[in-house]
């Protein structure tokens, strides 16, 4: 069994917690690209991007054919990635991306230890030692749209749900959510810094696959 926390927490080693922001010559500017994986050769792992002992290459490659985004094929395995990306939410409260699902893992429920896996899950891992607050953005495969629940392994990890088994299938769905709005919901209080952004798909717990496509990920200062 794979506690996700523990995988999260296993990441930020490897991340550079500066404390600094992205670079931005001084001024402040409307939105921040997280990651478009157009930079990247087809069929590679994205380089900035970290997982436990190397394992993210075996899920996650770069697909960049006629577009450029992450393929992830995660089949009864559970690895996450993560990039670190310090930045305030006070400037850019918004995260914004696209991801489309192709295969939902059978019998999922983030609710429990047992069927913890999910399609597709976002990160934003905030500033904090081995267990930092978090909120997981999740494409469910069984839980109704916009619940909210925290992860069976670790309450400082919540998870909202934004997609579910009746979402559309094996096309490209955008998404706009105010993290800072959700944190202070979530935590009952104001956010620290974003440190890093996390992708996973996993199913491990259902013995299972997962299957799911992820690209333009930013953070922005407009809804």
């Amino acid at each position: 069994m794979c506690d996700r926390s523990v995988i999260i927490a296993i990441l930020l080693p490897f991340l550079l917690v500066t404390g600094l922001a992205p670079e931005t010559d001084g001024e402040t500017v409307p939105f921040q690209r997280v990651e478009d994986f157009s930079s990247f050769k087809d069929g590679s792992f994205p380089e900035g991007w970290k997982s436990r002992g190397g394992e993210g290459s075996a899920v996650y490659v770069v697909r960049s054919n006629q577009e450029a985004y992450l393929e992830a094929n995660a089949e009864n395995s559970a690895v996450a990635i993560a990039k670190e990306f310090a930045y305030e939410l006070s400037e850019y409260p918004y995260l914004k991306w696209q991801w489309r699902v192709f295969k939902l893992p059978k019998g999922g429920d983030e609710r429990f230890k047992e069927t913890n896996d999910s399609a597709a899950a976002i990160y934003v891992i905030f500033e904090g030692f081995l267990r930092p607050n978090t909120i997981k953005y999740v494409w469910s495969a069984s839980l109704p749209l916009a619940t909210t629940t925290e992860s069976p392994h670790d309450s400082k990890t919540k998870i909202v749900v934004l997609r579910n088994q009746h979402s559309p299938l094996e096309e490209w769905v955008p998404e706009t959510v105010n993290v800072h709005d959700d944190y202070r919901r979530l935590f009952k209080g104001e956010p620290k810094q974003v440190q890093a952004i996390g992708l996973m798909s996993d199913s491990d717990n259902t013995r299972s696959k997962a299957i799911a496509h992820y690209k333009g990920i930013t953070v922005s200062m407009h809804k």
